[in-house]
């Protein structure tokens, strides 16, 4: 009984309390209670600026380092393994001489030809340096010259072209009828007949006439219409300002002097 009436009082001690703290407080939450904190305490000011920033000096100064390691070797990773390049080549950003690779080390070292992506990556970006290198090392020179016309897009047209005229022909070799392959192959005869008619037609008699007028000579003789055209000028030149040409009809003229 005793204990009962004790856990009593202090009960009704507590809702006293609780009673006249909220009369204190304005009928409004608890004064001094644990959540809003001393009651004397300006709530307003919020975070102070100067413990934050030494705060943040405090960690960067030991992250810093952290960071700029993790950094450097991030970025040696990614060169190891041509990372950027294998995402340039993958993705076709730019010509590369893959075409010629491939035909080079089919000539010269056909175990290689599995790792020619590999070897382009690596090189991405610095193709003139693998040319000179596969060059020495191989010592097949002038294999790589223009390779940049592989790439252009009138080349890439014309090998599309073929491509199709290719596939087109073998479609055509194994589905049409023979009256259709006899009739194509002699219509093919003769538009190669009179190709190489009008070929030697054109070659033999009707440039000839009309090279004078519209052809553009070759080297030797554009030396020998260059010098003739100088000496011509000069012939003028001289009749223009009234000199005398040193030939055999002024020569008595020097022996009587």
């Amino acid at each position: 009984k005793k204990s009962k009436s004790g856990r009593a009082k202090k009960a009704a001690a507590q809702r006293a309390a609780a009673a006249r703290a909220s009369r204190r407080g304005g009928g409004g939450g608890c004064a001094d209670g644990p959540c809003c904190g001393p009651s004397g305490s300006n709530s307003g000011e919020g975070i102070k600026t100067l413990p934050l920033v030494m705060l943040i000096m405090l960690t960067g100064t030991t992250v810093l380092p952290a960071l700029l390691y993790m950094g450097d070797y991030f970025s040696a990773f990614l060169a190891r393994n041509h990372f950027m390049g294998n995402i340039g080549h993958r993705l076709g950003i730019g010509p590369n001489p893959k075409k010629r690779v491939v035909s080079f080390y089919e000539k010269h070292d056909p175990e290689k030809l599995t790792d020619v992506d590999s070897i382009l990556a690596k090189y991405y970006g610095d193709y003139p340096k693998l040319v000179k290198r596969l060059e020495r090392k191989y010592g097949d020179y002038g294999y790589f010259i223009n390779w940049e016309q592989d790439e252009a897009p009138m080349h890439l047209a014309v090998e599309k072209l073929w491509e199709t005229h290719e596939l087109m022909s073998r479609q055509f070799d194994l589905y049409a009828p023979a009256v259709v392959k006899t009739g194509a192959r002699n219509v093919r005869h003769n538009l190669g007949f009179l190709y190489k008619k009008g070929r030697k037609l054109w070659v033999k008699q009707i440039w000839p006439v009309l090279e004078p007028h519209l052809g553009v000579p070759d080297e030797k003789a554009a030396r020998r219409q260059k010098l003739k055209d100088k000496k011509e000028a000069e012939q003028k030149k001289k009749a223009a300002t009234g000199q005398r040409r040193k030939s055999a009809e002024f020569r008595d003229d020097e022996d009587e002097m």
